[in-house]
């Protein structure tokens, strides 16, 4: 009896040893806070570039008006739908919003924004025009076989994404990740040393970021990132499974692993390569913890051993220096946290119906740091200008060999850039 009390009290110790640095409460982070808006429904797809919030609105709930794809202006205060979401065919009372059937994978890079819907289409946000990068289902280009194509990624005039042969729609399935050139209109297949076995490619400056199945199949990803400047590529120091999308933003990389059932936020700084553990993240978040300005941002529950504890906080954490600080107590309801600069941008509710209570969207504005004076030139977007590099200067990255590949890219890319005048003006 007297082992087993023994017993006991040494697990009861190890269990509080080991809870103890993943839930003591940071100090609040000196700043501001005011709710911007009110939203009906769970958000999708939410990012913040600059002084621009871009979010996704569609589920069953909503209105046929209210289905699409938004911006809201910090500056102006301004809130505008870009995309509806509708039936194809259907006519809108606006003839100055395009109607999609679906918007999946938004990404945005300044005043453009990249999707998947039937393949890959590019938006100007400013126009409102749109272009389609992709030869599935469209009798106006070129089909040599049958491709799918999903996954996309922007940063400056630089678009990636997967191609899938045959009728695999799915990520986890693999496939080749294609490299287009907005400016020249030409596009490539990334040389990786396995071919095939890549999903959800990010791009950012000469850097491209992928999960990798080549060694362990969709269970298991590896991450894999790609110099375009000196055209090297590199297996990333992961050791737990993969549980999130990748996100990479100048020399920073995050991702979530899980650690003793843990999910864990990783950072990886590629110049000094070196791999740290930001801290718990929230098996609620659903997606990629956001970088911007050196600070990254998350959901962290307050008890991560038990799932049926809904309570979480938004952190934070200066890269620079280590720092991890919390900016709102722990409560339910809270989700998609995503900064940019000095701004952190989250939603918040009750928590009992996410996809149809209302959602208050909530602007945190971060104190400067010391020497600051406000949102510095690195904060006002997460994009990363592309330097000059041998791809940009007409493709010193010779493309996989592909049947036909070349041929599309021929004709394609000529046909295309009819369409992308529109949407690059």
């Amino acid at each position: 009896m007297n082992n087993h009390r023994c017993s006991s009290g040494l697990l009861i110790i190890v269990i509080c040893l080991v809870t103890i640095p993943w839930t003591i409460s940071a100090e609040s982070v000196p700043g501001t806070e005011a709710v911007l808006f009110t939203l009906s429904g769970e958000p999708f797809y939410s990012t913040l570039e600059g002084d621009r919030l871009f979010w996704l609105q569609d589920n069953k709930y909503l209105s046929a008006s209210e289905r699409g794809f938004y911006g809201y202006n910090l500056t102006e205060g301004t809130k505008k739908q870009l995309i509806k979401i509708g039936e194809q065919g259907q006519m809108s009372s606006d003839s100055t919003i395009p109607i999609i059937h679906q918007v999946e994978m938004a990404r945005i890079s300044r005043d453009r924004v990249v999707f998947s819907e039937k393949g890959i289409m590019l938006m100007n946000i400013s126009t409102g025009s749109l272009a389609q990068l992709t030869n599935q289902d469209d009798a106006f280009l070129p089909v040599s076989d049958l491709r799918f194509s999903q996954n996309p990624s922007i940063d400056g005039d630089r678009v990636v994404w997967t191609e899938h042969e045959g009728v695999s729609h799915s990520s986890v399935d693999g496939g080749k990740i294609v490299i287009f050139n907005l400016t020249t209109g030409e596009n490539q297949y990334l040389p990786t040393g396995s071919p095939g076995h890549q999903s959800t490619p990010m791009i950012s400056g000469n850097f491209i970021l992928w999960k990798d199945y080549r060694s362990h199949g969709p269970d298991d990803p590896e991450l894999y990132l790609y110099d375009l400047m000196n055209g090297t590529e590199e297996r990333l120091l992961t050791e737990n499974p993969v549980k999130s999308t990748p996100y990479i933003s100048g020399d920073d990389v995050v991702w979530t692993e899980e650690i003793h059932g843990i999910h864990t936020i990783i950072h990886y700084s590629i110049a000094s390569r070196v791999r740290t553990v930001v801290g718990q993240g929230s098996v609620h978040q659903g997606h990629l913890p956001p970088i911007s300005d050196e600070r990254v941002a998350w959901l962290q529950s307050m008890n991560p051993f038990d799932f049926r504890d809904s309570r979480s906080a938004i952190m934070v954490m200066d890269l620079r220096t280590g720092e991890k600080t919390q900016i709102t107590p722990f409560r339910r309801g809270l989700s998609h946290p995503v900064i940019s600069g000095e701004y952190i941008i989250y939603t918040r509710g009750a928590g009992d119906d996410w996809s149809r209570e209302p959602r208050e969207v909530v602007l945190h504005t971060l104190s400067s740091r010391p020497g600051e004076t406000g949102m510095s030139d690195t904060g006002r977007s997460n994009s990363h200008s592309p330097v000059n590099s041998s791809l940009n200067q007409g493709g010193a990255i010779p493309p996989t060999s592909s049947p036909g590949f070349a041929y599309i890219t021929l004709i394609g890319g000529c046909i295309t850039a009819l369409a992308l005048r529109k949407v690059l003006r």
